[in-house]
């Protein structure tokens, strides 16, 4: 016998095997098991910090964090600062799982800079920019979360009338090329400007753009930045002369009901803004969460948008020396909302930026806090809806602080942070315990500068630390299928990282 022909015999046998055993090994109809995704570590994380623009005295601190036990066989890894225009350029780099690095830098303008994490520096990692200016205008502590470049960014509250000074940032930290358009709101609706539809940015490359130059004369607006191709970072960073200044937090997404962490007790000003997102006009319902119960605030138990429209209401001093959170409800369509703080009075004053956060299904985690001296350091924790039980752990490198946090029902606990022993400097973990409610959470670092009360607020959100792996089973029974049968499920879709 010819070795073709051998061969051919030998490839035939060994098929109608295979054959045979997926025929015998077919499952019955209705009996496929389904496969179900497993949980890993995700392997990468990129976050951007925005660019800090020129101000003389002023100093940046750069602080990013991973948790150590997020990282649980995710094998070596590490995490980097670099420069967006040249990622040759390093800043700096996180020495170790479980202690926070802290980079200050004393220069007064720094470029848009980009961290970079894999490994078992991924799951969890947090990053975080703050910056203090002791006098003159943009005065007070200004933070900003370093995000992970996105397609679709709003921005709440800002203003372009003649005492504030707005910016957006946009940069490029991919290495693809992306296709980039801006849209602003204000009271009237959206606002037709010119120049900055169809952006296009490369890898590595940033833009500024001072949001008065495309409409000046809002008293409130609204800022959406829409990545057509590829991915874009957007910040957007607010200053009232000597009032105070700070970088807005992204607002999330359109929706018809948002819960707003983090009112001080002491707040001199509060206002909020609502943006009708949808369509149909709608009336959007206010409520305290406070100390000791939710209610609706008196004169101010709603406010009517229109769709399109961003609407500003001066709440003034709500909280009346109690902590708080806000929460809206929309009756018929979707809102997006923001909030600035003022906290002093008179001359001695500083702002900050306030958007919805959602609750915490896993740990929350801020890479910046601080301690000691003229700093304190305020953790809110809101449970609109079942009481709640936290556990916050702070990280400094050595044996960690923790505390465990009782939260009632309908109500906003504000807490110190626990302090690791000695530590000026920190990270903290905010983390809801079993059988918790639903918790929204945020942080107040405040310095206390002669009569100033200088403070940053930043929401929490839930850390990135895994992701569903599909898991994929053998099926030979593809082999014998008949024709326009339906297929036995091999894999469960892959779901977004938590």
């Amino acid at each position: 016998m010819k070795r073709t022909t051998l061969s051919l015999v030998v490839v035939v046998a060994v098929l109608a095997l295979v054959v045979g055993f997926a025929t015998m090994t077919k499952p019955s109809a209705g009996h496929a098991t389904e496969a179900k995704p497993r949980q890993v570590p995700i392997q990468r994380t990129d976050a951007v910090c925005p660019q800090v623009r020129a101000n003389p005295g002023a100093s940046t601190v750069y602080t990013a964090y991973t948790p150590a036990s997020a990282s649980a066989g995710a094998g070596a890894g590490e995490a980097t600062l670099t420069e967006l225009a040249d990622r040759t350029k390093v800043r700096g780099k996180a020495d170790a799982v479980g202690r926070p690095v802290s980079l200050p830098v004393d220069t007064a303008e720094n470029p848009p800079l980009g961290w970079t994490a894999s490994g078992s520096f991924a799951a969890g990692f947090a990053a975080q920019s703050t910056t203090r200016l002791a006098t003159g205008t943009g005065r007070g502590l200004s933070g900003a979360v370093c995000e992970t470049p996105g397609t679709d960014e709003w921005f709440v509250g800002t203003s372009t009338a003649p005492n504030r000074e707005s910016y957006l940032y946009l940069a490029n930290s991919t290495n693809v090329g992306a296709q980039v358009d801006v849209e602003l709101y204000g009271p009237d609706g959206a606002i037709q400007i010119d120049g900055v539809r169809s952006m296009t940015f490369a890898p590595g490359e940033a833009q500024n753009i001072r949001l008065d130059t495309l409409k000046a004369g809002l008293p409130v607006a609204t800022v959406h930045v829409v990545a057509r191709t590829g991915r874009i970072a957007a910040a957007v960073r607010d200053t009232q002369g000597a009032t105070g200044s700070d970088w807005l937090p992204q607002a999330g997404q359109p929706g018809r009901s948002f819960v707003v962490p983090g009112l001080p007790a002491d707040a001199s000003s509060v206002k909020l803004t609502v943006f009708g997102a949808s369509d149909t006009d709608t009336e959007v319902g206010v409520e305290i969460i406070g100390k000791a119960s939710t209610f609706k605030p008196a004169g101010f138990e709603s406010v009517t948008v229109k769709r399109g429209e961003v609407k500003e209401l001066d709440l003034g001093p709500i909280t009346q020396g109690e902590a708080g959170a806000l929460k809206l409800t929309a009756a018929r369509a979707d809102v997006l909302v923001g909030v600035r703080v003022v906290r002093g009075s008179g001359d001695n004053t500083d702002a900050a930026f306030l958007a919805g956060t959602p609750s915490l299904g896993g740990r929350g985690v801020v890479a910046d806090n601080r301690a000691g001296g003229a700093f304190t350091d305020t953790v809110f924790l809101t449970a609109p809806q079942g009481a709640a039980k936290v556990r916050l752990t702070a990280a400094a490198g050595g044996d960690p602080a923790t505390a465990d946090v009782d939260v009632p029902a309908g109500t906003t606990v504000a807490v110190p942070a626990p302090v690791p022993a000695g530590a000026g400097q920190f990270a903290l973990s905010i983390e809801p315990q079993p059988g918790s409610g639903p918790v929204h959470a945020a942080r107040m670092i405040n310095e206390q500068a002669d009569k100033i009360p200088m403070f940053t607020i930043q929401g929490s959100s839930p850390a990135r630390e895994t992701v569903d792996l599909p898991t994929v089973r053998g099926d030979l029974t593809i082999m014998v299928r008949e024709p326009n049968s339906t297929p036995a499920t091999t894999a469960t879709p892959t779901a977004p990282a938590k």
